[in-house]
């Protein structure tokens, strides 16, 4: 395995877990770190796709795109409570339709990111007007951090290459088979029943007063 993809799947493995079980009760920490992943991940595929890049994470140009776009969402979602709540509708959907355009067998390119760019819209103003209800913020974080670590489990299990990250953290899933497909399912059903479990009635929303703006 290469080191990018050790790298790529430790995080996947280590954000995903901590994301998908405790997104709502420690969501001012974990929502930085997942949009880090998100706009590492996104980035990087964007560099793929717009400037010709051979492959995700293969050269210094994918990275350097991938980190700097990653960073510039993670601090936008730590100190704007209402970048923060666009973020998490946004990046959901964009996965979504980046993945879902893929498994059509379409492809990823300029068009797919435009398309995807539109759904994550939709996503994020759906968010936005909802007013981040406690079981929405669950269920995202809950499947979303479950597609990461599934993710990040079959990068290490040479199931997936690391390549099929340009496809989003969901169309990676969609396009390798049941098993994937399966555990992804089951993960996140489980981490959505254990923040409920663990939660429980006591948070009805997130808290605006832990940011600045």
């Amino acid at each position: 395995m290469s080191l990018e993809g050790i790298i790529i799947g430790l995080l996947a493995i280590a954000i995903g877990l901590a994301w998908a079980f405790y997104g709502l009760k420690l969501f001012t920490i974990l929502l930085p770190l997942w949009a880090f992943f998100f706009g590492l991940v996104a980035g990087a595929q964007w560099g793929q796709d717009v400037f010709g890049q051979s492959g995700i994470f293969t050269t210094v140009l994918s990275w350097g795109i991938g980190l700097v776009f990653g960073i510039v969402l993670a601090a936008i979602s730590f100190f704007w409570y209402y970048a923060a709540i666009v973020i998490l509708g946004g990046a959901v959907g964009y996965a979504l339709g980046i993945g879902f355009f893929e498994w059509l067998g379409l492809g990823t390119g300029f068009i797919a990111i435009v398309i995807a760019l539109i759904v994550g819209a939709i996503f994020a103003i759906g968010t936005f007007v909802l007013g981040v209800p406690i079981l929405l913020v669950m269920a995202f974080s809950a499947f979303s951090g479950a597609a990461a670590v599934v993710n990040g489990v079959l990068i290490f299990l040479g199931q997936i290459k690391l390549d099929a990250l340009h496809q989003g953290i969901f169309g990676s899933l969609l396009t390798n088979g049941i098993i994937g497909i399966g555990l992804f399912l089951i993960l996140g059903v489980a981490a959505l029943m254990w923040q409920i479990r663990d939660v429980g009635t006591s948070i009805q929303s997130v808290d605006r007063s832990s940011y600045r703006y």
